[in-house]
């Protein structure tokens, strides 16, 4: 579900998107940059005050499976 979150100080993208996500890997990061046309054109941090979308987090590719007797 998507959320809004009110941002009052700077933050760091990639910590927004850690603490608001729950990661900032496996294209968190990018689907919050997505979600927020713009944001990244301020540079590393959001700044404040600002009201930024947070999309659902997407779900982690699976890792393939490999059998060493094949």
């Amino acid at each position: 579900m998507t959320r809004i979150v009110n941002v009052v100080e700077p933050v760091r993208l990639d910590i927004l998107a850690l603490e608001t996500m729950g990661k900032a890997g496996d294209g968190a990061l990018e689907a919050l940059l997505d979600a927020n046309r713009g944001m990244a054109d301020q540079g590393a941090f959001v700044v404040a005050p600002r009201d930024v979308v947070v999309p659902d987090t997407p779900a982690a590719a699976a890792a393939a499976s490999v059998n060493p007797w094949d």
